[in-house]
């Protein structure tokens, strides 16, 4: 016979509640076990604080995985999160563990006042909620592209093997010079074939006059073949989605000389929780 927990009644409950800015698109059957527009957010735990405090998972995106899977119930893998939610799920946890504001300081350009300013979270959710993703590219009057946002896994498995290439292309001091070209030829290749990649992960269809192209092989054919105008502009509207999917930049006055300025809220875990 199980045993009731006595302390049961005194479990964590659901701090806040989102919608979710992708409306429940993007999702593997089973990934999201619930409603989109209703979706129940915890605070987290000592476990959960812990996690963000690791290196090691910050790095390879598994804190964010295993804290979003602690403080999300209708969440089954993070992982597989389309990156439209990733930072509405990183917000409302923030919300739900230190409250509704996020005290920033900030030393003014102009006279040099060191400045604390309190901003309000709930109005980046809102933000979230009010943007769209760009899924097709019309080429031209017989070709268009549909894509999708990468999921969580994906985005951080590119970020960082970027991450990996530039720092080793920061390194090149460190290796004879006769060679360092080599090296540059190199790593500018991997990189190419990096954003090569990510491209065909994202694009999920090419239309082409009356028929629809999926395989990814075929399509990869028709980007190693094309000329640099295709990649141009397929580079436009992930640039335009990456920008308009980062947190707005939030406006603050200087206590002293009163200067406008921008602030940037940058959701980057190893310091967002701290």
């Amino acid at each position: 016979m199980a045993l009731t927990n006595p302390l049961q009644k005194y479990f964590r409950q659901p701090k806040v509640y989102i919608k979710l800015p992708s409306k429940g698109l993007n999702y593997e059957p089973g990934v999201l076990a619930g409603d989109y527009n209703n979706v129940p957010i915890f605070a987290m735990t000592g476990m959960d604080e812990i996690i963000y405090k690791t290196p090691d998972a910050l790095f390879s995106g598994e804190a964010t995985i295993q804290v979003i899977q602690s403080c999300c119930p209708y969440i089954t893998d993070a992982s597989k999160i389309p990156s439209t939610d990733i930072e509405a799920f990183i917000l409302a946890i923030r919300i739900a563990t230190f409250g509704e504001n996020i005290n920033i300081d900030k030393v003014c350009a102009n006279c040099g006042t060191e400045n604390s300013y309190e901003i309000p979270l709930t109005q980046l959710l809102e933000h979230y909620n009010s943007i769209t993703f760009e899924n097709t590219l019309k080429i031209n009057d017989e070709i268009s592209i549909r894509i999708r946002p990468l999921k969580y896994s994906e985005m951080n498995h590119y970020s960082v093997e970027n991450f990996k290439l530039q720092k080793t292309l920061g390194q090149l001091e460190t290796i004879p010079q006769e060679e360092q070209q080599s090296y540059i030829n190199q790593i500018y290749k991997d990189l190419a074939d990096l954003q090569l990649d990510l491209f065909l992960t994202s694009i999920e269809a090419v239309r082409v006059e009356e028929e629809t192209v999926t395989d990814k092989e075929l399509i990869s054919q028709w980007l190693k073949n094309s000329d640099r105008d295709l990649f141009a502009n397929i580079k436009t509207i992930f640039e335009k989605n990456r920008e308009d999917w980062a947190a707005p930049k939030q406006k603050v006055v200087c206590s002293n000389c009163k200067t406008e300025s921008d602030i940037d809220i940058v959701l980057d875990q190893s310091n967002f929780f701290a």
